[in-house]
């Protein structure tokens, strides 16, 4: 793999690292020196047993995992010694987490499992919550969400049947770690929340760094840059004044994933490479493989898309070896990314097919957005269209489950919570304070510090209603503006889909005398939707309204289109009759599981089948009637009065007739006639449409368009537009 440059970078900045990391070094050694000596002096066996548990502690600190194996070895000895089954568990525990950070899963589950049997026979069963959290983490780095749920929970009922803080703030820890890869941030962001208030009352600086660091990336996961790196800047801090290297590492990482995402690629990069320097120091794969990750999508955005390549490769082969499947269908989704910006379009779609797999595998629906998105990208870039349709439908059904307004609410809910009851703590601590003043005061001091205590309680209240609505407002303003936006990108990819489908004119040249087509959605997308298809001489046509507007009449529209398609070009079908036949009977099939009248689903239209040398009209309907215009004046042809959808049973009828030169037909959907406008805001209604067609059936289809869109325009004035409109004229 060439990785020169990303090399050289990296040992520059190792060199650095040394300097930064001999002081921390040193202080451990100090205390590992100490511990060592202590050890030898123990004569009680359950103080020395407490000893060689801190020095194991300490050489995973130091990642000095190779030195572990003999203080485990005496703990194991000690323990079978004095007959306590407590301490064995904790040994085995130790021994299992040891193998877990040498990258060899198989060998710490074994490990696990037996400090498990032992700590539920114990009767202490200190350790068991730990084995439940070592456990769940064990679990969710495999990408199986549903073990590390199940042990992150039982670790979380045994924490607090021992009334243990410190392991109950760690299953907090670790079920947010999975309800945030779960898709659910509200949740996680809860879990959060609770850990770091036991943390803040234990005054355990490197867990609240730990902490604030996980509810940072809830914010970067929510677009929420500055509030992210406000969290990421502040466990940085903590972790530095504290020593944690390896926490020092992955704040690097974070806050190089913000800035990569904000655009400042230059920042992201420095963060990227002081990260995998510190990685590579400690021997940790999996947050090596993350580190290169990163790298990679830097490199990409700068276009140095070889570098990207290689650190992708670099970070997917140490998660293959590790069995990292969650890390396997990242890097699966951003190799297919520089693939297909470089037009290698199989090699993207053969690196997002098995990110799918990954993804439905471990149910991670951060990644299913992910790929779906990326499917969507590949599909436009080789003009598949339709199948870009298909894959963006999928990956709107899981972006809307992760980031729907409800989620909002409950994350912001959440966070509210947190502030309210830690504010409640301090003025509760602070009304204790008073009182306890109070007491030793007479009778006419009390009465004073009551009162300024009301009326400073009375402040407080008006302050705090005060700013929880400020922030209320703020966040609203916030989490709209990003629905807003999501919302509109979507209806804009889905209007560019159905433009593409759509032909531009109804006809082709020489197909017919004239015609005009007057089109006007609602909104950017819409429900109606017109249809033509020529097989020799045999030119079908029609006009179709569907259930809705907007993106859910969008989707029934597309649906209709392609039955249509169907039942023409596949089916052969060339009587209107039986082509409506069919058309309702798969829309009820595909909407309503066979069953007809358990919903609204389905579409009013007029097609029409014209040969072109006889001239002959054969029509069918569905609750659409459609104006013929001849020498005879202007008639209003009936059709079948039931829309497409309702009835499987129910049969549409057909006419026919020969339409002379010069005859002229409307068809229409309910939109332009439903508008309401006018001095007296009422309908537009059938009559009048019928009197602006005999007023405007002589002049040119051109212009006859100009004024139908004129009248309606002035008819509307304004009133807003209640539904999609669509008028075709054909002269024959």
């Amino acid at each position: 793999m060439k990785n020169g440059h990303l090399h050289f970078r990296v040992t520059y900045f190792a060199f650095i690292l040394f300097f930064c990391l001999s002081a921390e070094v040193r202080g451990q050694n100090r205390v590992v020196d100490s511990l060592t000596k202590k050890i030898l002096s123990d004569r009680e066996d359950t103080i020395k047993l407490l000893d060689l548990d801190r020095l194991v502690m300490n050489y995973w600190f130091q990642r000095k995992l190779n030195d572990i194996a003999g203080p485990v070895r005496e703990m194991l000895d000690l323990s079978e010694k004095i007959n306590s089954k407590d301490w064995m568990s904790e040994a085995y525990r130790l021994k299992g987490y040891t193998w877990y950070l040498k990258g060899d899963y198989d060998a710490a589950l074994v490990e696990f499992f037996t400090g498990l049997k032992l700590a539920k026979e114990s009767k202490e069963q200190r350790s068991g919550p730990w084995i439940c959290i070592n456990l769940s983490e064990l679990y969710r780095v495999q990408g199986n969400l549903s073990e590390a749920l199940h042990y992150a929970s039982e670790g979380l009922k045994w924490a607090e049947a021992l009334k243990n803080k410190a392991a109950i703030a760690d299953s907090y820890n670790s079920l947010g770690i999975i309800e945030e890869a779960m898709g659910n941030l509200p949740e996680a962001l809860k879990y959060y929340l609770k850990c770091l208030k036991i943390r803040e009352e234990r005054k355990e600086k490197w867990a609240v760094a730990d902490c604030n660091n996980n509810i940072g990336n809830v914010y970067w996961r929510q677009g929420k840059y500055k509030e992210a790196l406000k969290y990421q800047f502040l466990a940085l801090k903590t972790r530095k004044e504290t020593g944690d290297t390896a926490g020092i590492a992955d704040s690097y990482n974070n806050i190089g994933n913000i800035y990569h995402d904000q655009g400042n690629f230059s920042e992201a990069m420095k963060s990227h490479l002081y990260c995998l320097d510190l990685q590579q120091s400690l021997g940790r794969k999996r947050s090596i493989a993350d580190a290169y990750n990163n790298l990679g999508l830097d490199y990409e955005n700068v276009k140095n898309y070889e570098e990207a390549l290689n650190a992708h490769f670099a970070a997917k082969d140490i998660r293959r070896k590790i069995g990292d499947l969650e890390g396997i269908a990242g890097s699966c989704i951003n190799l297919s990314s520089i693939y297909r910006k470089i037009h290698k379009f199989k090699e993207a779609e053969n690196n997002l097919d098995s990110a799918e797999k990954i993804s439905m595998k471990i149910g991670d629906k951060n990644w299913l957005v992910d790929t779906y998105q990326s499917f969507t990208q590949l599909d436009s870039a080789k003009g598949d269209f339709k199948e870009a349709f298909e894959h963006y439908k999928r990956y709107t059904l899981y972006h809307d489950s992760i980031y729907n307004e409800d989620n909002s609410k409950k994350t912001v809910a959440a966070e509210m919570n947190y502030e309210f009851e830690k504010k409640q703590a301090v003025s509760q601590a602070e009304q204790e304070r008073i009182s306890a003043i109070a007491a030793s005061e007479s009778k006419k001091q009390k009465i004073i510090i009551y009162s300024v205590s009301i009326l400073l309680l009375l402040i407080l209240a008006f302050a705090l209603f005060a700013y929880r609505n400020y922030r209320l407002k703020i966040r609203a303003n916030i989490r709209l503006e990003i629905q807003k936006k999501s919302i509109d990108d979507s209806i804009r990819y889905a209007h560019r889909i159905q433009e593409a489908i759509l032909p531009p004119r109804m006809f082709e040249a020489g197909e017919v005398n004239d015609h005009f087509l007057f089109f006007q959605p609602k909104d950017v997308v819409s429900g109606d939707f017109y249809w033509r298809y020529r097989s020799g001489d045999l030119l079908f046509y029609a006009v179709v309204d569907c259930t809705g507007h907007g993106v859910p009449g969008a989707m029934m529209s597309m649906l209709g289109y392609d039955l249509l398609e169907h039942a023409v070009k596949d089916r052969g079908l060339t009587e209107p009759s039986e082509i409506l036949n069919l058309v309702n009977k798969q829309i009820i099939e595909k909407l309503k599981g066979g069953l007809s009248g358990n919903s609204t689903d389905g579409m009013d239209l007029t097609l029409c089948r014209l040969n072109l040398k006889t001239r002959e009209l054969a029509y069918a309907g569905a609750k659409n009637e459609l104006y013929l215009i001849s020498e005879k004046g202007l008639e209003a042809l009936s059709v079948t009065n039931c829309s497409i959808g309702y009835r499987s049973d129910q049969i549409y009828q057909q006419k026919e007739m020969t339409l002379k030169a010069k005859d002229e037909m409307w068809l229409f959907t309910d939109g332009y006639c439903d508008q309401k406008g006018g001095s007296e805001g009422k309908r537009f209604m059938s009559s009048r449409l019928k009197n602006l067609t005999k007023e405007i059936v002589s002049l040119p289809c051109s212009e006859q368009r100009n004024r139908i869109k004129t009248e309606f325009e002035t008819w509307k004035g304004n009133h807003s537009q209640r539904d999609d409109v669509l008028v075709v004229g054909v002269k024959i």
